[in-house]
């Protein structure tokens, strides 16, 4: 006998049922409604069109959570579920079957029939043993199934042959078969229900957040809201669902399953750029996650993509810089005696400030930047991704390469001295000049990497030590000007 696995999840939270905390059902009733299996010839059915409630929580990493409610007829004492309406990629031992506070319910076993789009196999399996009809050319042969697997043996007039699958026909659909996946469920309950409330997992359904950022380059700020892009690649379709989009980084020992891609159709629900977008959804902390919606009323096909808004326009201040980088080996850094010509990457930085309700984390997405050229048109700037930022932290976006703004890192000097049993001894003079031709002034960030038993024994600006073996200059360029950067450098061990 399976053992009696006891259901006591608190759908309440999710559908309104009661939480179950009626008697216990003795072992005895359990291992006699799975021992009376043979006696009960006919499955109830509880089906998708009986629908009446159906939430969808989509996680990060193409992972969704459905909770829902169906009517159903159910007696008391044991019954054998049809469950149909399932997706593929259902993960079965994640279901959950719960029931009202007034009753209480044992099942003892779950079979998983995964039709869907192996249904023909499926069939073929009830038909090992019967007579089946093959397709070969324009002649149709009868003949008997003896076994499957991978291709089909079957018993002719002729002898035995092996058979593709797709060759043999099937005259008549089983009783209650159905082409979509389907769950059958073996229970016991202490009194009649007139519904049942489901849980389970799925792959196949993702979500991801596009930031749109609005850059005024002049006022140093950043106009930034997000929208979130749902894609339901789970062979199912779900209708008039109560959507919430789960954000952050919860545990999981494998992916969630996914069907063979196909092209994917659009339901464009918002532009993204429009100003008539609704309002952004709420937002609640869950544990370790935070949980945006609920979106009423979603309807989706497999295959559709949902844009939705997520967080409403934030106004944040910009932090400005354009980075460089000295690349040179330390030891080898007086080979080449041309200067080394660099575009700096051109970096904004930003603080989350935790949106309308101070409190609001900015989940992982990309960020599209764009911006207003002379003419007044928008244009697009650039994009980065974005991790999850929590409220109070910083984030830093690259647009791209600087134009306007360039530099020369020259080594103008490079003395190097054997030494016995250590270190070669270096001394070396180098120096950044770096040009601003706009109309701009401009903060510009050097990163050098140099050996942390090294000094730096002079320099025309006052430079930071970032951590052993890396040193910054922060320094404001002029509109139009030059300015030159130089230091000496030392080994001293």
């Amino acid at each position: 006998m399976s053992v009696t696995l006891r259901n006591r999840f608190a759908l309440a939270a999710l559908l309104g049922t009661a939480v179950f905390f009626g008697p216990d059902i003795e072992t005895a009733r359990a291992q006699e409604a799975s021992e009376s299996r043979a006696k009960l010839n006919t499955s109830i059915p509880v089906s998708a069109s009986n629908r009446t409630k159906l939430q969808l929580s989509v996680y990060p990493g193409n992972l969704a959570m459905v909770a829902e409610q169906r009517t159903a007829d159910i007696p008391e004492g044991q019954s054998i579920l049809q469950i149909d309406g399932l997706a593929p990629t259902v993960m079965d031992d994640s279901f959950l079957i719960g029931t009202p506070n007034n009753s209480d319910l044992v099942w003892t076993s779950l079979r998983n029939s995964m039709n869907g789009t192996d249904a023909i196999t499926a069939l073929l399996r009830n038909q090992i043993g019967k007579e089946v009809i093959i397709r070969r050319d324009d002649d149709l042969i009868e003949g008997k199934l003896l076994s499957l697997s991978g291709m089909a043996l079957v018993q002719t007039d002729a002898g035995i042959e092996q058979v593709p699958i797709h060759q043999i026909i099937i005259s008549k659909l089983p009783d209650g078969f159905s082409p979509d996946p389907s769950i059958e469920a073996e229970i016991a309950t202490t009194s009649a229900l007139d519904h049942l409330s489901m849980a389970y997992l799925l792959g196949g359904i993702g979500w991801n957040t596009s930031y749109v950022g609005h850059y005024d380059s002049e006022a140093n700020n950043l106009t930034l809201s997000a929208i979130a892009r749902v894609t339901n690649q789970s062979g199912a379709a779900f209708d008039d669902a109560q959507l919430r989009l789960v954000a952050g980084d919860p545990n999981r020992v494998s992916q969630a399953p996914m069907p063979v891609a196909k092209a994917a159709r659009n339901e464009m629900m918002m532009s993204a750029m429009a100003d008539s977008a609704g309002a952004a959804p709420d937002r609640e902390s869950f544990e370790n996650l935070h949980v945006y919606g609920p979106f009423d009323g979603l309807s989706m096909q497999d295959g559709d993509t949902v844009i939705l808004p997520l967080i409403d326009k934030q106004s944040l201040p910009v932090t400005r810089r354009a980075i460089f980088n000295g690349s040179s080996n330390a030891y080898n850094m007086g080979q080449n005696g041309e200067p080394d010509f660099v575009r700096p990457d051109l970096e904004i930085k930003i603080t989350n400030k935790g949106g309308a309700d101070n409190q609001s984390p900015w989940p992982d997405g990309v960020v599209r930047i764009f911006a207003n050229s002379t003419s007044g048109d928008t244009r697009f700037v650039g994009e980065d991704n974005l991790s999850l930022t929590p409220v109070e932290r910083e984030a830093t976006l690259r647009l791209g390469k600087a134009s306007d703004v360039s530099g020369t890192r020259h080594v103008t000097s490079f003395t190097r001295k054997a030494r016995p049993n250590m270190p070669d001894a270096v001394t070396a003079d180098l120096e950044w000049k770096i040009s601003n031709t706009s109309s701009r002034a401009e903060t510009i960030t050097i990163y050098e990497n140099m050996p942390s038993d090294w000094v730096v024994n002079a320099e025309n600006h006052k430079h930071v030590l970032v951590q052993p073996g890396l040193i910054r200059w922060d320094i404001d360029v002029p509109a139009n000007q030059e300015v030159t950067v130089s230091w000496s450098v030392s080994s001293i061990n």
